[in-house]
């Protein structure tokens, strides 16, 4: 033993490069990298992924109970203030109580300003993303379900739609909506049954100027 329950060790000093062997065979490693960090290590040549796993010792989890947390902070950072608090986070939260047949859980990611970091963006235990002020993909995304509570932007000039239609704006400044069926048309509907009226307004920002006028055009 190195050290006991009532016979504990206060600090422990290793030099550049020391490794902590783990087993009865050494099949885990935690080796120190001089000046950077240290390495997690399964040395198993077959099969043996380095797996790391935080535990709770809850017994009853409820919702939003954290099971595990990686926070990032610069507590030595000269400015102080903000600059020392946590910067950044990973954490997985219960997203329901837990039970004998549900563990719900929600990934949350945390980033800051000129705060300790709080909630941008989580995954839910159904998959669904959710990105708290905005969001900026760089090539694609694709998925089967997508809500948004604010505005969306597009950088492009074209939206696609499954089955053949898109919604293209050209750099002349016209909107094209179209399709691939021979029967496609574009619809206003107003889902309201009992007073609902679809209407298409065409308005101009031309102020009354030469030229304001609308058109409807078959081309």
């Amino acid at each position: 033993y190195l050290g006991t329950t009532s016979a504990e060790f206060s600090d422990l000093f290793l030099a550049d490069g020391s490794v902590i062997n783990l087993g009865n065979d050494q099949d885990v490693t935690l080796t120190h990298v001089a000046d950077t960090g240290v390495n997690l290590k399964s040395t198993a040549t077959s099969a043996s992924p380095a797996i790391l796993v935080l535990q709770t010792g809850e017994t009853a989890v409820e919702y939003t109970d954290v099971l595990g947390a990686i926070n990032f902070q610069a507590p030595d950072e000269a400015s102080g203030s903000d600059a020392v608090l946590v910067a950044g986070g990973i954490e997985l939260r219960a997203d329901s109580d837990f039970s004998d047949v549900a563990n719900y859980s929600k990934m949350v990611f945390k980033t800051a300003q000129s705060e300790t970091a709080t909630e941008k963006m989580s995954l839910s235990s159904s998959g669904y993303l959710t990105v708290s002020s905005g969001a900026s993909f760089g090539s694609s995304i694709s998925g089967t379900y997508a809500y948004f509570t604010g505005d969306v932007s597009v950088n492009g000039n074209d939206l696609y739609f499954g089955n053949g239609e898109s919604i293209s704006n050209a750099t002349n400044g016209d909107f094209l909506f179209k399709t691939s069926t021979s029967d496609g048309a574009l619809t206003l509907k107003n889902t309201n049954s009992s007073s609902g009226i679809a209407s298409l307004e065409l308005v101009s920002d031309n102020a009354g100027n030469v030229g304001d006028g609308y058109e409807v055009k078959s081309l």
